[in-house]
């Protein structure tokens, strides 16, 4: 058998012999309470005589006691529920909801039309997977179209699928899809696919020519600074403030220019900057850009510079080099504009030491080896150097002790550790010979050689000495200086 339905949202508040119950989040409903219901609190029930609203309800007086904010329960057995005339007034009341006109009967996904069974005359039909639509007139359905809204797609893609209402454009005019059956490959203007939805406008008329720059002058006028008033043609683009240049037909290299005053067929020129000479009448105009600051005129040869040193050090040139770079006849006068006398390179006035990289670098090392070996050469310094060309320079001071007997000692400057037979350069190995004596130090000095490197080497001061008793030691300066 089927349980009693029963509901119990909330609490209910009702006093002794009160026929008035309050409800707490309570919904006491038309469906989930009725008159005829059973209220339940404890052991005690009553029947409900009325529904005033959804949290209170009339019954008789209570016989339960007074009661507040409890739990309860709403037995639902109210003969309105199951009388046959208040459910057939319930369906009475939806069935001619569902009759109303235009009240939509919903056609499948896999339907073509409407069932024939289904509406009444002023009904409508629809498939809201393509968006079609009917209408029911005299027992039949008949078909108005497809009302559905547009997909905006963007540029049209070949590899993509289209359907009913989808929207691409292409070379600027746009197109709805309209075929009933969605599908890609096909571009436009292919009818029976796209339909034309506002398509690209006609290119517009030429619009009259505006006013320009340019014109002509046969104004005869002498080139230099100053005001120059020129006579020329009306409805010229020029306005004041623009700076113009007027320059001869005949021979363009003869310009003057500056900022101009424009109105009516009158041109003038306040001249701040010419070239060439010359009294001319036939005058060609153009706007022309601002000079720099720091415009330069190849007629000066640089003497238009403010600061030589600045201007070199920050070009990143050596002085000397950049004058001797200078050709033409008036190289030598260029030279003495930007501070430099021919063939006399300019030192440093302070006692800074040249950079890395710069002509003048010094790598340098020194020390003391440890003993010597008689008879063996030994590498006691080595320095690398870059490339470029190096004067290389060397100094050894043998070291004897109280029982040294030493007959030779020998130095050399090379590339290859430990030889004496590979100099560096032209040099040769320096060689001391002496009698066998004792307590004999020798001082021997490599003057500078030039060596000229395209890859970093590695140059090493070789040295030997040849002696019995106490061990030999070499004080040590391998110095190079960088020449270029």
């Amino acid at each position: 058998m089927t349980a009693l339905v029963s509901y119990s949202t909330g609490t209910a508040t009702v006093s002794a012999g009160g026929t008035t119950v309050t409800g707490t989040g309570t919904i006491w409903s038309g469906v989930n309470v009725r008159p005829g219901d059973i209220l339940q609190i404890g052991n005690f029930q009553s029947v409900i005589s009325d529904v005033v609203d959804t949290d209170e309800l009339t019954i008789p007086p209570w016989g339960g006691g007074a009661q507040t904010g409890v739990a309860y329960k709403i037995w639902h057995v109210s003969p309105q529920r199951f009388a046959g005339s208040t459910a057939m007034q319930n369906v009475n009341e939806l069935v001619a909801a569902l009759n109303t006109t235009g009240f939509f009967v919903f056609v499948g996904a896999t339907e073509t039309v409407p069932d024939p069974s289904l509406g009444n005359d002023g009904q409508y039909a629809s498939q809201p997977t393509t968006g079609k639509l009917w209408v029911k007139i005299s027992g039949a359905w008949s078909y108005l179209g497809i009302y559905k809204g547009f997909n905006f797609t963007g540029a049209y893609n070949g590899a993509t699928t289209y359907s009913i209402g989808d929207v691409m454009t292409d070379a600027g005019t746009s197109y709805v899809w309209i075929n009933a059956t969605p599908g890609s490959g096909h571009a436009a203007p292919n009818a029976t696919y796209w339909q034309v939805l506002a398509s690209k406008g006609d290119t517009g008329s030429t619009g009259s020519t505006g006013a320009g720059y340019g014109g002509t002058s046969t104004t005869s006028l002498t080139i230099g600074t100053g005001s120059k008033v020129f006579t020329t043609q009306s409805g010229l683009a020029y306005t004041n403030g623009a700076r113009v240049r007027a320059s001869s037909a005949a021979n363009t290299s003869n310009w003057m220019e500056g900022l101009a005053t424009y109105g009516s067929t009158t041109l003038t020129i306040a001249v701040d900057k010419t070239n060439g000479s010359g009294t001319l009448a036939d005058w060609n105009f153009n706007v022309v850009g601002e000079p720099g600051a720091g415009d330069l005129s190849s007629a000066n040869n640089l003497s238009d510079l403010a600061n030589v040193a600045t201007a070199a050090t920050n070009l990143g040139v050596v002085r000397y080099a950049a004058a001797q770079s200078l050709t033409g006849p008036q190289a030598s006068q260029a030279r003495t504009n930007i501070g430099m006398a021919d063939g006399h390179l300019p030192g440093i006035a302070s006692n800074t030491a040249a950079s890395s990289g710069e002509v003048g670098e010094v790598i340098l090392s020194t020390g003391t080896s440890g003993a010597l070996s008689s008879g063996v050469t030994a590498a006691v310094a080595s320095i690398p150097l870059p490339a470029g060309d190096w004067d290389v320079s060397a100094t050894a001071q043998f070291n004897t002790g109280g029982g040294t007997n030493s007959t030779d000692y020998y130095a050399s400057v090379s590339t290859t550790s430990g030889s004496l037979a590979a100099p560096l350069g032209t040099s040769v190995a320096q060689h001391e010979r002496t009698p066998s004596q004792a307590d004999h130090s020798q001082a021997m000095s490599i003057a500078p050689t030039q060596g000229l490197f395209n890859a970093t080497t590695t140059v090493y001061l070789n040295t030997q000495a040849v002696f019995t008793g106490t061990a030999v030691t070499c004080t040590y300066s391998l110095r190079a200086r960088r020449m270029r």
